[in-house]
């Protein structure tokens, strides 16, 4: 078989090609070679007893040299288990303290990110490393606290309520201790709420310090002679806001005949900046009774019905809830009490017509009467001397 050879030109031409290929790709090798980055290590999560907020420390990697040019930070990723989603923290520190619900097992995993430009400023991940913790858990599932329930009322107190657990013996005497970042130690409630005796719920007030950080909760019963589930939660109270109903709720008729609806903040603690509102029109359905209609959700404290939609509008209702920017969920309040309803021109008109119509039918009675009687009167007697005329 012949070979035949490239030409001389095409061949020299070739050359610088496969030169560069090779310089390139030694190139990445020696870049992939210095930006492999090691995971960092002996991860371990430690419980200092505050119901649920756990200490997570790590060791940085080995040969992980830190300037101004090149930064090493961590992701931390958490979460209970049977969560489908991760809680994320980025961080340059080697410690962190976050809350879990202790009646299920703690999952942490952590990486090293590695960039600047010993990386020419491309961000590399090293591998994870992963750890879980659990307490040893007492008493049966049945025996835990059921229903239970926290609301932080108008940014001025937080109400928990619950239930007995199941199989929780007469006589349990249950309590709520907390715990939040700026607390020496765990708290016990000393305000409970009661039922026959047994503590069924909490009132917490002077928590401004608490918000937007975990609140770690624990409710535990004791009895003689049986040991109880304990109950742990970690709440976030902007979280479980519920505000008061706006107040000062007033209707009224612009000059360009258009139905104005302004009503006031709540009072108590809520952000006026946090709140946004939810304005309902009943719709009259002559026979069937009225039908509420929401409109778009506003952090205005003023609504405009116009002119074309007034005849159709019947009452008018307003609440409140923290917004998006505030919060990531929270409660509704409860609607204004006043329910003011809304004159429509039609109603207006029967107003009007109603004395001019009773006029006329009192003059055309009084006529009729008068001519009955002078057709009954004889001549030339006077109407006076009539009896019932």
């Amino acid at each position: 078989m012949l070979h035949q050879r490239a030409p001389p030109v095409l061949a020299a031409a070739l050359q610088p090609i496969s030169l560069l290929s090779l310089m390139l790709a030694w190139g990445c090798v020696i870049s992939s070679s210095h930006t492999a980055v090691a995971p960092p290590l002996d991860l371990q999560i430690t419980d200092p007893g505050l119901l649920g907020s756990l200490d997570i420390e790590w060791k940085p990697p080995p040969n992980v040299q830190t300037s101004n040019d090149c930064t090493v930070k961590y992701k931390c990723e958490y979460r209970n288990a049977g969560d489908r989603e991760w809680k994320v923290i980025f961080t340059r520190k080697l410690k962190l303290r976050v809350g879990f619900d202790l009646s299920r097992t703690a999952e942490v995993k952590v990486q090293t990110l590695l960039k600047g430009w010993c990386t020419n400023d491309v961000e590399v991940q090293s591998e994870w490393i992963h750890a879980t913790f659990r307490v040893p858990l007492q008493g049966k599932l049945e025996s835990e606290v059921q229903n239970f329930h926290c609301v932080y009322h108008d940014w001025e107190y937080l109400k928990c309520t619950w239930q007995p657990g199941l199989l929780a013996p007469r006589g349990v005497n249950y309590g709520l201790y907390y715990w939040y970042e700026g607390l020496e130690h765990t708290v016990q409630c000393d305000n409970y709420i009661q039922d026959h005796g047994i503590n069924m719920g909490c009132m917490l007030q002077n928590l401004s310090q608490a918000e937007y950080k975990d609140l770690s909760i624990c409710v535990n019963g004791s009895v003689a002679g049986t040991s109880l589930r304990p109950l742990y939660a970690t709440l976030r109270l902007h979280n479980l806001a519920k505000p008061s109903p706006p107040q000062q709720l007033v209707v009224s008729m612009s000059a360009a005949e258009e139905l104005r609806v302004v009503w006031s903040p709540p009072g108590g603690q809520t952000p006026p900046q946090c709140l946004e509102y939810e304005v309902q029109l009943a719709e009259e359905q002559r026979e069937a009774k009225a039908a509420w209609a929401s409109m778009p959700t506003q952090v205005e404290t003023a609504f405009t019905i116009s002119r074309a939609n007034q005849s159709r509008v019947s009452c008018v209702r307003v609440r409140g809830r923290t917004n998006s920017f505030c919060a990531d969920e929270g409660f509704w309040s409860e609607w204004t009490q006043e329910c003011f309803s809304v004159t429509r021109k039609e109603v207006k008109q029967l107003f009007i017509l109603i004395p001019v119509i009773l006029g006329l039918s009192s003059s055309l009675l009084i006529f009729t009467l008068i001519g009955q009687c002078k057709k009954r009167s004889p001549a030339g007697k006077p109407l006076h001397t009539l009896v019932g005329c």
